[in-house]
């Protein structure tokens, strides 16, 4: 399965216990493909900064240390006009990194994605829905 991890859970995994982390750890030991985009890392690292300075050291090294195909900016780019209707435009880069990448799952906390529920072919799902899943 291709799961492909949302900002804020890459934040919340990174700041905070919960699902989220069990999500980061799984990279290391799951035979499932974990992505991100270069836009879910740069916003990652963007939040840490500001929102958990002190924290960013040690973002650094999670990031560069979990199991996870990073997708490229250039490869999903012509994507993002393809979702304009969206509650808050500026997710689009998500679900077109999803889509370009072949996802299985999109996994997030974004309420806006998760009431989408599928896009083309990947389910939308909230990091306890994706452990579960997962472990299935």
């Amino acid at each position: 399965m291709r799961v492909l991890l949302d900002a804020n859970v890459l934040v919340s995994g990174i700041a905070f216990g919960g699902n989220e982390h069990k999500l980061l750890r799984a990279t290391f030991r799951s035979p499932h493909t974990f992505l991100v985009s270069d836009d879910i890392t740069s916003e990652t690292a963007s939040v840490l900064t500001r929102k958990f300075p002190r924290r960013r050291a040690a973002a650094d090294e999670i990031l560069s240390v979990i199991r996870v195909e990073v997708i490229p900016r250039h490869a999903y780019e012509k994507e993002i006009r393809r979702f304009p209707t969206l509650r808050d435009p500026r997710d689009a880069h998500v679900l077109a990194a999803a889509a370009v990448s072949r996802a299985d799952l999109i996994v997030t906390g974004d309420r806006g994605l998760l009431d989408l529920r599928q896009v083309g072919g990947s389910r939308v799902v909230s990091p306890s829905q994706a452990l579960r899943i997962l472990r299935e």
